[in-house]
């Protein structure tokens, strides 16, 4: 993932004029995707007032390991920067040596090879790799965030920004002089994405469906919600961005003392202490290469950068600064009793214009930049959450106890998915994702004919009338249940039955509001 793209520019003397003083004879030397300057016999020089001199600008990006890609993406898929640096044993002619230094003897001639800047990676306290990677004009780097597949030259080299002292001299980068490079999608990162009938995307929606409802304790209301939300992803239709769903799941039970404490122990690291939320992230981990678990807890919430920053003129990374596509799994569950500085207010606020927005703020001197971005937010809590959501569905309370047993430790008797249906599952998702959708004018106009019957209907009556807002999310549901089945237009069919799912829901809100009006997971404002 490109974590800079603007780490910096560099001029290379890719065909230089050399001359020989002692016998007059002028050559030619051509070099290009290296650092490595014009190594050169005794008696010859390079004339740099020559104009048959050529010089090559490299655009440089600083490139991260991709952000919580999870570990069987990382197996089935060649994109890792870790795998593809491990793989290569070739000759590596670097700046500090003259010649050749192969790359499993840098620690004996006291050099270590870096993995890469903690200010760089969006997850703090994570293990990750980083790479320099140069592009050559006329190709410009990629932007910030995206996924990129590299070819080019593989070469071990100085961080041009990391030369402050004598010990960093003997730090080399990984750096990669980029031939060809390509965007890809984390759909990528799935293997062996097929062509699907329309009869197998109902049969893999009834699989998933099927499993989780078990993730979620039989709850089949929460289940397809949280197919929905899995299903979904933000695209611009003209001035507006639609398919965003971003879920809070009401009535996971709250973290425990003990864990409490866990907690706090590893604040400097982004991880589930309560079981109860681990299981579901755990589970949503197992079918999408990219998750991020986000706990609230207070210390990460005061001390970490949601935010990239780069007033200071190095673009430090934040914890939104993640690939298009990502699932972000919130821990509402352990934001306890305490003090949420300014800081910790500000993280909030840009998690919550991530999800009502679609956009992270980069802070660049002078100007903060809003960038697009297309990241899944799903929010777990004890009671209603602090951060405004597209969905809000309660929990049944079967599932909400049976979420209360395994957070208290109960093991519970439930059969895993075997690898076969897991991989059918994974496609499904990622091919019924990528599906592109419309919606019929046809279809449009009765939708809004039905909207305006229905708004007079309850004006006569005294009822509470449907908004504007109810409107836009039962169609977001409509166009997502559509896509479920494989379908790229909406039918009146997905519409029905999206009604129906939606005055479901509302139900059980009502009931649960009256049945649990303290839920003790709700802190105040």
């Amino acid at each position: 993932m490109v974590q800079d793209p603007s780490y910096g520019e560099e001029l290379h003397l890719t065909i230089a004029r050399v001359l020989n003083s002692e016998t007059g004879e002028v050559r030619q030397r051509f070099s290009q995707y290296t650092d490595v300057d014009h190594s050169l016999e005794e008696g010859w020089e390079v004339d740099y007032s020559s104009t048959g001199n050529v010089f090559t600008e490299k655009e440089v990006a600083y490139c991260v390991s991709v952000p919580g890609q999870n570990q069987w993406a990382q197996l089935e898929s060649t994109a890792s920067i870790e795998s593809a640096l491990e793989a290569l044993s070739i000759t590596n002619t670097s700046p500090h040596t003259n010649g050749n230094v192969d790359s499993g003897d840098t620690a004996d001639s006291g050099f270590e090879v870096a993995s890469g800047l903690a200010s760089k990676y969006p997850l703090p306290g994570e293990n990750h790799t980083a790479a320099l990677v140069k592009f050559y004009s006329p190709s410009a780097a990629p932007k910030a965030s995206s996924v990129i597949d590299v070819v080019g030259i593989y070469e071990l080299g100085y961080n041009s920004k990391s030369q402050e002292s004598d010990e960093e001299r003997k730090v080399l980068w990984p750096c990669i002089h980029a031939i060809y490079y390509t965007d890809i999608q984390l759909h990528n990162l799935v293997p062996s994405l097929p062509r699907l009938a329309l009869s197998a995307y109902i049969a893999r929606r009834d699989m998933c469906l099927s499993h989780l409802t078990l993730v979620l304790g039989g709850d089949e209301l929460a289940a397809q919600y949280l197919l929905l939300h899995l299903l979904s992803k933000s695209v611009r239709v003209q001035d507006a961005k639609v398919g965003k769903f971003s879920l809070n799941l009401i009535g996971v039970p709250s973290c425990e003392k003990k864990q409490q404490q866990q907690q706090k122990e590893q604040s400097r690291r982004f991880n589930f202490n309560n079981l109860a939320t681990k299981w579901i992230g755990d589970a949503i981990a197992q079918l999408v290469p990219c998750s991020v678990e986000l706990p609230f807890e207070l210390g990460l919430l005061n001390r970490s950068a949601f935010l990239p920053n780069a007033e200071h003129g190095d673009l430090k990374a934040g914890v939104l600064q993640l690939a298009p596509g990502t699932e972000i799994i919130c821990d509402e569950t352990c934001l306890h009793e305490g003090t949420l500085d300014e800081h910790g207010v500000r993280n909030l606020h840009a998690l919550q214009t991530s999800i009502l927005e679609q956009t992270v703020t980069y802070l660049y001197p002078f100007q903060p930049i809003d960038i697009s971005t297309n990241l899944r937010i799903l929010v777990l809590s004890t009671g209603k959450s602090i951060l405004q959501n597209d969905c809000d569905v309660y929990l049944a309370d079967t599932a909400v106890r049976f979420f209360a047993k395994i957070q208290s430790g109960t093991s519970v008797d439930m059969q895993p998915l075997d690898p076969m249906h897991t991989e059918q599952i994974r496609q499904y998702l990622e091919l019924a994702r990528c599906l592109d959708f419309n919606i019929p004018k046809d279809v449009s106009d009765i939708i809004s004919s039905e909207y305006a019957d229905s708004r007079r209907c309850a004006h006569k009556n005294g009822e509470q009338m449907m908004t504007q807002e109810d409107l836009a999310l039962t169609v977001t549901v409509a166009r997502l249940i559509s896509i479920s089945k494989g379908q790229d237009v909406l039918d009146l069919a997905s519409w029905r039955e999206a009604c129906t799912l939606e005055q479901y829901r509302k139900e059980r809100a009502t009931k649960a509001k009256s049945a649990r009006p303290a839920s003790g997971g709700e802190p105040s404002s």
